[in-house]
């Protein structure tokens, strides 16, 4: 079972030819609203995939709460949403004809969310503990130390990039950071940026996502680099959280780390050819049959 403590938002998706530069103001091709959030998608990417899923976060009292919750509801355990008074968390996305995105969040009512929602007698249960940074990071220090004695598998996504303490970063069993993260990460330790220099300063597993490249990882006592699926992209958004939560889902059923990387990889590429944030993340058979 993997409990995810993290942000539920909801997306307002712009559709555009180009970035928008400073003071320009540009006419969308298309718009959307959808669910979103790091937690909630990387949650649903696992459910998915086949996993067994309590979500832990927050949601306003308004009418984006629904709305951030719509998909989840259907595959998740919700039951240790808190609805609060801040506003629901919501991100503005911008999506370039290539495919790439820009991304502003608000966090609104994620940094209300509190991980004493884990309960004990829940945390035993689990094989995994998953965390993002949009939430308190306070409160994201706490789960991972209760999880540590806990003795469940704990997976942070680095994402956005914040300076934890050093000593926070080797408590966790997993840190997964993308190209841009790895750098911000070395900078602030002093170290090179791949998986192995990261992992060997931080004295605990790192996995390294690289976009069409694939991914890397020093982690559970060995190196794995696998190759990206090759797919026409049309939207990233979301990619990289349907990556770490298929990733997370593989874990859970005690798949080895090369395999639950190149499912992980596989299920990702399926959601970079696709348009949407959650929409775009694929099922467990879908993930199968392209792998197959």
């Amino acid at each position: 079972m993997i409990i995810t403590f993290g942000s539920i938002n909801v997306d307002f998706v712009y559709e555009v030819e180009e970035m928008p530069q400073a003071g320009q103001t540009l006419l969308a091709k298309r718009f959307r609203t959808e669910s979103g959030g790091k937690g909630a998608n990387q949650a649903l990417a696992a459910a998915r995939d086949g996993a067994e899923v309590v979500m832990v976060g927050a949601v306003g009292k308004d009418g984006l709460a629904d709305v951030g919750l719509q998909n989840l509801s259907t595959v998740t355990d919700i039951s240790r949403v808190a609805r609060v008074a801040e506003p629901t968390g919501n991100a503005s996305i911008h999506i370039d004809a290539e495919g790439r995105n820009m991304i502003v969040v608000a966090a609104g009512a994620n940094l209300s969310a509190s991980s004493d929602a884990v309960e004990e007698t829940l945390l035993q249960r689990a094989n995994i503990v998953l965390m993002q940074m949009e939430n308190d990071v306070v409160e994201a220090e706490k789960l991972i130390r209760r999880t540590l004695a806990a003795k469940a598998i704990s997976i942070l996504n680095l994402a956005p990039a914040y300076p934890l303490p050093q000593q926070v970063l080797s408590l966790c069993d997993l840190i997964v950071v993308n190209e841009d993260e790895a750098e911000a990460l070395a900078r602030w330790l002093g170290c090179g940026s791949s998986a192995q220099a990261l992992s060997a300063h931080l004295d605990t597993g790192v996995l390294r996502t690289l976009g069409g490249n694939g991914a890397e990882a020093c982690a559970f006592g060995e190196y794995v680099r696998i190759p990206a699926m090759s797919v026409e992209v049309k939207d990233t958004t979301a990619a990289g959280d349907c990556f770490v939560g298929v990733l997370s889902s593989a874990l859970d059923r005690g798949q080895p780390l090369k395999s639950a990387m190149e499912r992980a990889s596989v299920a990702a590429g399926l959601a970079c050819s696709r348009n949407g944030s959650q929409r775009s993340i694929p099922e467990r058979g879908e993930t199968d049959l392209a792998k197959s």
